[in-house]
């Protein structure tokens, strides 16, 4: 049997990913430092990635044929991570990499655009530029995967479940006001995100990038507007002009103020899963799970929201 090593599964989307290889019947072993709350893991490997002591000992003596990285943020765990891999029997390492990576954003971005610093995304940018740079240069079966915003049941980060609170509670939702033109972005439902990773086993190809994205493209406006469509509450929205308060973005908006827009030609052209779960049906699921839920989440970045709101 063909055997999966995730590197995360405590949450989000590890969790999701190491789910859905166990319901299609593969052996899965997860290494993470969190909480295993499902069935059908074959190992936990519970180590710190960071400490090459316990990453030493987690792998040795195991094979796998495909390694999915969904913790890795450095070159230097890279490295790390292959210092103990048993390459002999390793057809692909997916590891998830960042459509911050790219230099512009504005428009549709191809695998191929120019990479360069980011000024939306600063170091994160970087820091996942050179992590692709050094997979890139090696001799590792490599897919990189750029994905957009992924959403849905779970989401450790308080995204869609912050609109959500704000919305049944009937508070104000600041957003940072549009300047020249609307920031504009691409979200996909973690479904379609772990089925298209899923997909990259069923071909041969290795070292490819692919962009990863539901085609559809959404303002801030809209994805608040079918937030309270699904709430079945209209939301007040509340535009914040950030040059003239001079309060960060990011401290009152639980996402980056900037837009990202992925071609996705070669995930078609490769014969791999296409995301069709457009933004309404996907958040409809993901209130579901949140009514059902209740979770009680918060963003230690998100501090000035009662602030903005008390000037504008």
């Amino acid at each position: 049997m063909e055997s999966v090593l995730i590197m995360g599964g405590s949450d989000f989307i590890g969790k999701s990913l190491a789910k859905y290889f166990i319901k299609h019947r593969h052996k899965v072993d997860v290494l993470t430092t969190g909480h295993i709350d499902y069935d059908g893991v074959n190992k936990h490997l519970s180590c710190n990635r960071k400490n090459l002591d316990e990453l030493e000992n987690a792998l040795k003596d195991n094979e796998y044929t495909y390694i999915y990285d969904m913790t890795a943020f450095l070159k230097s765990e890279i490295q790390d991570l292959f210092k103990f891999v048993n390459r002999n029997t390793l057809k692909k390492y997916v590891v998830l990499s960042s459509a911050a990576v790219y230099k512009n954003s504005q428009n549709y971005i191809s695998e191929d655009d120019e990479k360069g610093i980011n000024p939306a995304w600063d170091q994160y940018g970087i820091e996942k530029a050179e992590a692709e740079s050094y997979i890139i240069k090696s001799d590792i079966p490599y897919i990189i995967i750029r994905p957009t915003h992924i959403y849905g049941p779970e989401n450790n980060l308080y995204r869609e479940t912050y609109f959500f609170d704000r919305i049944r509670e009937g508070k104000a939702i600041p957003v940072p006001s549009d300047k020249n033109e609307p920031v504009v972005n691409q979200f996909i439902y973690i479904d379609d995100f772990v089925k298209v990773l899923y997909s990259l086993i069923k071909n041969d190809r290795v070292r490819e990038v692919y962009n990863v994205s539901t085609p559809q493209c959404i303002t801030w406006k809209k994805l608040i507007e079918t937030c309270g469509e699904v709430v079945g509450k209209e939301p007040i929205i509340k535009y914040v002009d950030s040059d003239k308060i001079k309060i960060k973005e990011r401290s009152y908006f639980p996402f980056k103020n900037t837009s990202c827009i992925l071609e996705i030609e070669k995930l078609i052209d490769h014969g791999l899963y296409i995301p069709n779960i457009l933004l309404e049906k996907g958040l409809r699921k993901t209130y579901e799970w949140y009514i059902k839920n209740k979770p009680k989440m918060d963003d230690k970045e998100m501090v000035e929201v009662d602030q903005v709101l008390k000037i504008v």
